[in-house]
């Protein structure tokens, strides 16, 4: 069964650890990529599937990362969603130039966040994208031993100069000392003076940030949920696992805390933690009895959100354009600029157009979901990092509208920039409920405002719409982050 565990885990890895883990993967190619059987991957992919943590693609003999899957990358990294966020927007915003998130996993690290730079010529990075040149910085500041790497393991930054780009990373640790995630900046080699130095000085500030939050972080789970399934009988070994697993997304536990919440004995307890830190999804403390979920998994809600939306949230824009009689949008936060990823436009009247807006960015003060987007930064440190270049009356203005937003879940407002055009925005929110986009429903001051209220409620029924594909967690069921 231990065996069974190790092998049902890694396929589940192996689909959901990619960059776009909707993509259809063929069981062929699975059993090809993790060199087992095609009948024992058949089976191990069905097995999943019923647990929700794969689900069939169109593709005939083909599987995608399930919705329980994502609601675990969810629950795991929910706590940290403000400190990445602002961690990531800060180190992005000052430098110019692309940061990320990378999780310590076997044979490198693999980047689970990302803000891109605001250069057209930049040095990218991708959430899912696994690094394993033991070259690079991120690899080397992953590692614990400082005899292997003093630098690395002294905690001070790393550089690595690999191709036509430099890399620069500092290791996150935990209080007990372990390193759990490396925070990284990329820049072209154009552009490596001054900005390595930049960025040399602003992960440390980052850093402090994550720091303090694993330093809050309570002895036990602070996400406490029912383990999946039925409690009343005793589940197959992949069933057990998962329960695992998904206590531990609340938050790292001891052997005796895990079996307890999860309805098993101790011993098999033991046995599935094992299989499961084989099949790289636990770690274990080192100076104490505890363990805890690797931040590998954190990327898996966050790949799958652009795509989602993509395919399925464009009906649900196209409706609520009908339904409105405005314009629809939903649009996501890019460092400091808001993205337009979907769009619908409506006839604005005889006279009247509205000039398209998908794949186009836009300053965060003056979009229509500018506000929106930023509510999961505290209030104090996003006023720190706003752009300068907006007048103190811009910016005052913007944080009022900040705080309705986060007052009232939907704000309606006039453009600071063109005047006639009122917008509606909402929070889109995903897995781990933190705000993955905004949507939108824009037109004339005159069509818009006598309806104003109907138009509110039809964009917070699109942003609940497209939350359910991200498989967000109940609103009323979720806990203050």
């Amino acid at each position: 069964m231990t065996t069974h565990v190790v092998a049902g885990m890694r396929v589940l890895r192996a689909v959901a650890d990619r960059p776009d883990p909707t993509l259809p993967l063929a069981v062929g190619d699975l059993a090809r990529g993790l060199g087992t059987a095609l009948s024992t991957t058949s089976r191990l992919c069905s097995e999943l599937t019923d647990l929700g943590l794969l689900e069939h693609a169109p593709a005939y003999g083909s599987y995608r990362i399930g919705p329980q899957a994502v609601r675990l990358s969810g629950r795991a990294a929910a706590r940290f969603v403000p400190a990445v966020r602002y961690a990531l927007t800060l180190l992005a915003h000052r430098t110019g130039e692309t940061a990320f998130l990378g999780a310590p996993v076997a044979g490198g690290v693999r980047v689970v966040a990302a803000v891109e730079s605001v250069w057209t010529l930049q040095s990218p990075a991708r959430v899912g994208e696994l690094v394993t040149d033991a070259r690079r910085a991120v690899v080397r500041a992953a590692w614990d031993r400082d005899e292997e790497d003093p630098g690395a393991g002294s905690g001070q930054a790393v550089e690595s100069t690999v191709g036509m780009g430099v890399e620069v990373a500092v290791p996150v640790r935990s209080p007990a000392g372990e390193c759990v995630a490396v925070l990284g900046v990329r820049v072209p080699v154009s552009r490596s003076t001054p900005g390595v130095a930049r960025a040399r000085r602003l992960l440390k500030e980052a850093r402090q940030v994550l720091a303090a939050e694993l330093a809050s972080s309570p002895d036990g789970p602070d996400r406490p949920g029912s383990p999946p399934g039925d409690p009343s009988r005793a589940p197959a070994g992949l069933e057990a696992a998962w329960r695992v697993l998904w206590h531990l997304a609340g938050g790292r536990d001891t052997v005796t805390g895990i079996a307890r919440a999860s309805g098993l004995r101790p011993d098999r307890t033991r046995r599935l933690l094992e299989s499961c830190r084989r099949a790289d999804l636990v770690r274990t403390g080192r100076d104490r009895g505890d363990v805890w979920l690797g931040w590998g998994v954190h990327g898996w809600h966050r790949a799958v959100a652009v795509p989602t939306m993509l395919q399925l949230g464009r009906p649900l824009v196209a409706r609520t354009a009908d339904r409105a009689g405005a314009c629809a949008f939903i649009t996501v936060l890019d460092g400091l600029r808001s993205l337009t990823l979907v769009e619908e436009l409506r006839d604005m009247g005889e006279g009247l157009g509205m000039t398209p807006w998908l794949g186009r960015l836009a300053p965060i003060i003056g979009s229509d979901g500018g506000p929106t987007l930023v509510q999961d930064i505290d209030e104090r440190r996003l006023v720190d990092i706003l752009p300068a270049r907006h007048t103190p009356a811009q910016v005052d203005m913007f944080m009022r509208r900040f705080r309705r937003a986060a007052r009232d879940g939907v704000l309606s407002m006039r453009s600071i920039d063109e005047l006639g055009v009122i917008s509606v925005s909402a929070p889109v929110r995903d897995a781990a409920g933190a705000v993955a986009a905004a949507a939108c429903v824009v037109g004339p001051t005159e069509v818009v405002s006598p309806r104003v209220r109907a138009v509110e409620a039809e964009t917070r029924a699109l942003a609940a719409g497209v939350s359910e594909l991200l498989c967000a967690p109940d609103p009323g069921a979720q806990t203050s982050r």
